[in-house]
This record gives C-alpha cells, sequence and structure tokens, in this order.
C-alpha cells in the first residue's frame, strides 16, 4: 500500500433538489471505511482504525477486484433498512470466537459508491461520472459487496422514495467534481429528515477551551408518565450569543438535586427543571437516547 486517502465529506444541504449536473444517491447510515484492495485486505475507518478484524467477511474483496482503492459504507441491513445499533453491537465484538458468532448472526455489508485508486495510478483528479465508470467496470458485487445505485438530475423524487423506505436521507454529488480527500466541499451534499423534540433541560456539563466560560453540553430530559427520562446530551447548533444567554439564566437555577443518575466522567452542574428547548434528531437509540441530536431553539 503505498498511499493512504482520507475520506473526502459532505456538507449539510437543509432540503432537496433536482439538477442535470448532480447525481443522486442513498445515504447509507453505517460506518464510512476506506478500503485497499492489494495483495491483501485492508479496511480502514475514518479515523485510520483497522476494521477487517472485526468484519472478517469484508476478505471476499480480494476476490471481488484487484489492485483497487475504494471508499464505501459499511452497514448491516435488517428488512431493508439500515440497522446502525446493531453495526454498533457487532463493531463491540472483541474476541475471535464472538466475533465468528457475530458475522453469522448480523453480517455486514460493504456499499462502495467510489473508486480512489486502480492499478497504482491514483484516479481522484478525474471526474466522479468518469470515477463511476471506472468503479463499475474494476469491482463485482458478491454476498458482502454491493455498489451503490445512484440516479441523475431528479434529486426530489429520489429524497421522497428514500424516505418512504425508511432511509435516513440521500447524497447528492457533482457529475463533475473531484475527489477531494479529507475536504467537506459544496460538491457532495447529505440531505438528510431530521426529527424535533422539546426537551427539558436539566444539566450541564463544563465547558473547555473557547466554551471555558459556558458550558460544554447540555444535558436533556422527556416525561415520561410523570417523571422525567434522561435521553442524553446535546453538544451542537450553539451560536456564541445563546451559548452567554444560556449560561446567564442557568445561574439562577442551579440545584444540588440530580433528577436521574448519569454515568458521566464529566463534572455536571444540575438545573431545576424550568427551561426547554428544542432539540433536531437523526433516531432514537434502543437505550432511549437522542442520535446525533443538535440544538435547534
Amino acid at each position: 500500500m503505498n498511499r493512504t486517502y482520507k475520506p473526502m465529506l459532505a456538507r449539510l444541504a437543509h432540503k432537496p433538489f433536482s439538477s442535470s449536473s448532480w447525481l443522486f444517491e442513498i445515504k447509507w447510515d453505517g460506518f464510512r471505511a476506506i478500503a485497499y484492495v492489494i495483495e491483501t485486505v485492508s479496511v480502514r475507518s475514518r479515523n485510520g482504525k483497522e476494521l477487517i478484524q472485526v468484519f472478517p467477511e469484508l476478505e471476499e474483496l480480494k476476490q471481488l477486484a484487484s489492485n483497487v482503492v475504494l471508499d464505501g459504507e459499511i452497514v448491516v441491513v435488517k428488512d431493508g433498512k439500515t440497522d446502525f445499533q446493531a453495526l454498533l453491537e457487532r463493531s463491540n465484538a472483541t474476541s475471535q470466537v464472538e466475533i465468528e458468532l457475530q458475522k453469522k448472526r448480523t453480517p455486514v455489508v460493504y456499499i462502495i459508491f467510489d473508486i480512489l485508486e486502480k492499478d497504482g495510478i491514483t484516479l481522484v483528479n478525474l471526474p466522479l461520472t468518469e470515477r463511476k465508470r471506472i468503479l463499475k467496470a474494476s469491482v463485482k458485487e458478491g454476498k458482502h459487496v454491493l455498489l451503490s445505485d445512484f440516479i441523475e438530475t431528479k434529486g426530489q423524487a429520489y429524497y421522497t422514495i428514500a424516505l418512504e423506505k425508511g432511509l435516513e436521507g440521500i447524497m447528492a454529488k457533482k457529475k463533475d467534481s473531484f475527489y477531494e480527500p479529507g475536504l467537506r466541499t459544496g460538491n457532495w451534499l447529505k440531505i438528510k429528515k431530521l426529527r424535533s423534540c422539546d426537551c427539558v433541560i436539566l444539566g450541564y456539563t463544563k465547558g473547555s477551551g473557547a466554551r471555558t466560560d459556558t458550558f460544554g453540553a447540555l444535558l436533556l430530559g422527556l416525561y415520561s408518565e410523570k417523571k422525567l427520562v434522561y435521553v442524553g446530551k446535546v453538544g451542537t447548533g450553539f451560536s456564541q450569543r445563546t451559548l452567554d444567554m444560556l449560561s446567564k439564566r442557568f445561574q439562577k437555577l442551579k440545584t444540588a438535586k440530580a433528577p436521574f443518575f448519569v454515568n458521566s466522567a464529566d463534572e455536571i452542574t444540575w438545573l431545576k427543571p424550568e427551561l426547554v428547548c428544542e432539540v433536531a434528531y437523526q433516531t432514537v437509540t434502543k437505550d432511549k437516547r437522542l442520535r446525533l441530536p443538535r440544538f435547534s431553539g
């Protein structure tokens, strides 16, 4: 393996659109991974961690392609939809016996949407449409390996269909875009439907760095049968003005009484349950936590 690549990243778009200059594909809910299929198979996470030992079924790539570097998403599919919680549970397996058992119970699929290198020649400076053509000619599909389908132009209709099928959203990519490793540019966009709910602010964690004088994250709760239940923390979506405003309001609401136990190493300041905020989130996990929460107001 002569060179390594960081995944190209996407910006968030707030609504779907249609354009003949773009192509559209499903936004898969899994682990982003770069696969190096050279003499051996190496599958690396976004931060460079080797994943092939955790997902040994992806060794199948060796029979389906050669001398390529691929970009895709590792997913668990159940009932036609991706199951991120099942993928997380699968990734927590550590012993060889447990990994083999999980491989049979909860197999993963590597869905490939880009090719970055072939036969030692980098392809990142080719247009996306040309890379897609090379990808289709270079990789066969298998039991654990699929090529991501895409359509051209009709992004709005594709987004509607994706949501009807219970998927989280779509990706929009400029047809003539180069692959820009490690960069988050406007050439790739993610378009997702976010849910929202009104949560009770029950405390906050100590801030650090630029937030030393305000707070790190808010601890959130919802009422269930007149009892407050912890649903997670939110630490993104705040403007500096909002951070300052909330911090000022918190001063009169501090309390030593914790409404529930939170297993956290963070320093927590509890608040009387008098403030409510809107939080956008992607879904609710099996342990009743908001996934990918973002403060809305």
